[in-house]
């Protein structure tokens, strides 16, 4: 008895049986390539409106019905096209932006394939109706379903409409996986919001059954227009970034989100996937924000077309960088760069230490340096300052000489980190750890980096790192760093705050937490009715 009976179509060949290779029909094929391009109604949206602002469009409506999958319209007022290259534009791999293969090594057009009207056209009823500056008359182009192309004259002004209906008519398995109306129209949506973001001098609009849902008029900049997609409170508060290639807007320190929802990167103008720049943007934030705290990121890198590869993925929306190269250092480089200089006047938390010398005052209750600058008093976590020296000097290098300890000291290990001890020891002595066996799970340290205050702590803290391929140096420093309740003489405290004066964060520790707070004379005299 067969486990898995076979099932047969009467008048077809069993899959698996000896069958000829055959090239398949027109349209077929088309309807297989249509659906590596027109996922769904948005990525139509983005392929359409690509098109409008490749002819050079100031404004762009789009307007979506049944989620999209009733009706698409997307109008511009771009360069149009004249009649005879309306008619071609339908065709499979007709395009106006490329000539010869040569052209992909330097294509700087959003759009260059020739295939989006094709694949639309291919599985809907796609209406495309435009005029060039130098015609009197539109024209209007039909096809449906891939099939015969019709075109007529029509009035219409210099611009161009692309109308789609019935998408995927004659795919109903597609439509079958699509989502509910609502989250179509909003996958639409967040389509346009990031072609807005991305060019920001446009005008963008879009209706969804009938009212508008978006309008963004062109905007001056970058900022005003994160102000009309996600609210003036966000953009306002955002720090400029201009760095070469790298130019944007990214969150300050003290502001931080629970999701990456505000993270957008375009690449030669082109919008990409924002995941493939997320952990660029997390490394540059790893030792400002708390876990689970992301920032936000506006970003546009500006880079020599022979420089990036933009025929890697069917949506193109991932672009790939000449002889595998990554962007990575240079978005994170650019980024620290910007918080490192920005100083926000108005928050008692994150203005850095100024010019003034800063007067310590005392310990208070052994966690905090109260100290003097200027008219400013300032508190300072003790733990989370010395924590934050540490960790920049150990960025910058972790290696370290070992320091011979007055007693040995004999660290036991976790179960699971017993067996691992050997396999780092190279790294463990280059980081300045001297140690030997000390019978079962165990190791007798004779000698510690300097910046190692508690040794049994700090040894698998760093071994930890080390399997798990997390921040040796955010580790070390922990261990390493003045405790609260540490009793500090004054020399002590001057010393850390000069060196805390120092840092290139000095306003959070390691982990993202702030660690200092100022209160200014004029604060204090007005609580006090001054």
């Amino acid at each position: 008895m067969d486990l898995f009976p076979r099932v047969v179509c009467e008048g077809r060949e069993e899959y698996g049986s000896a069958r000829r290779v055959v090239v398949l029909p027109p349209e077929v094929a088309h309807r297989i390539a249509a659906g590596e391009v027109v996922e769904r109604p948005a990525s139509a949206v983005k392929e359409l409106v690509e098109n409008s602002l490749d002819a050079g469009a100031s404004r762009v409506e789009v307007e979506v019905s049944g989620g999209g999958t009733e009706l698409i319209r997307v109008t511009d007022d771009g360069f149009g096209m004249a009649r005879d290259d309306a008619e071609r534009a339908v065709m499979q791999h007709a395009t106006s932006k490329i000539l010869t293969a040569d052209d992909l090594a330097s294509v700087r057009s959003l759009g260059f394939r020739g295939e989006a009207l094709h694949a639309i056209g291919a599985v809907s009823t796609l209406t495309l109706t435009t005029r060039g500056a130098q015609d009197s008359v539109g024209a209007r182009v039909v096809v449906v379903a891939g099939g015969t192309v019709e075109v007529s004259a029509a009035n219409h002004p210099v611009g161009t409409t692309v109308e789609v209906r019935d998408l995927f008519l004659n795919l109903p398995v597609r439509r079958g996986f699509l989502g509910s109306e609502r989250a179509e129209a909003n996958a639409v949506a967040g389509v346009v919001q990031g072609l807005a973001l991305g060019s920001p001098g446009v005008g963008f609009s879009l209706k969804v059954g009938g009212p508008a849902a978006l309008s963004f008029p062109a905007a001056r900049d970058l900022r005003e227009r994160v102000a009309q997609v996600h609210g003036l409170p966000l953009a306002k508060s955002l720090v400029p970034v201009e760095d070469g290639a790298v130019r944007g807007l990214v969150s300050p320190v003290e502001r931080s989100f629970p999701t990456r929802r505000y993270l957008h990167v375009s690449v030669n103008g082109r919008v990409v996937e924002a995941d493939s720049f997320a952990p660029a943007v997390a490394k540059a934030y790893a030792d400002l924000l708390p876990k689970g705290r992301h920032p936000a990121a506006f970003l546009a890198l500006e880079l020599g077309a022979g420089e990036v590869d933009v025929n890697v993925h069917p949506a193109k929306s991932a672009v790939r960088l000449r002889g595998g190269r990554t962007a990575y250092p240079l978005v994170v480089g650019a980024i620290r760069s910007a918080l490192r200089l920005w100083k926000e006047p108005d928050s008692p938390t994150s203005r850095k230490p100024g010019g003034s010398e800063l007067e310590v005052i005392g310990q208070f209750a052994g966690r905090c340096i109260v100290a003097q600058e200027g008219e400013d008093l300032i508190v300072l976590d003790q733990h989370g300052a010395h924590e934050r020296i540490l960790y920049e000097r150990l960025r910058r290098d972790l290696r370290s000489e070992p320091v011979p300890l007055v007693r040995p000291v004999v660290v036991r290990l976790p179960e699971d980190l017993a067996p691992e001890v050997y396999g780092y020891e190279v790294e463990l002595r280059s980081l300045g750890f001297d140690f030997s066996p000390f019978g079962e799970g165990a190791v007798r340290v004779e000698a510690a980096p300097g910046t190692v205050g508690n040794v049994r702590e700090a040894f698998p803290a760093a071994l930890r790192a080390l399997v798990g391929g997390e921040d040796l140096a955010k580790e070390l420093a922990c261990k390493g760093s003045k405790q609260f309740g540490d009793a500090l003489t004054g020399a002590e405290m001057a010393g850390l705050l000069a060196r805390w004066k120092e840092c290139e964060f000095p306003n959070v520790c390691p982990h993202g937490r702030p660690i200092v707070r100022r209160i200014t004379l004029r604060e204090l005299l007005k609580d006090f009715g001054r």
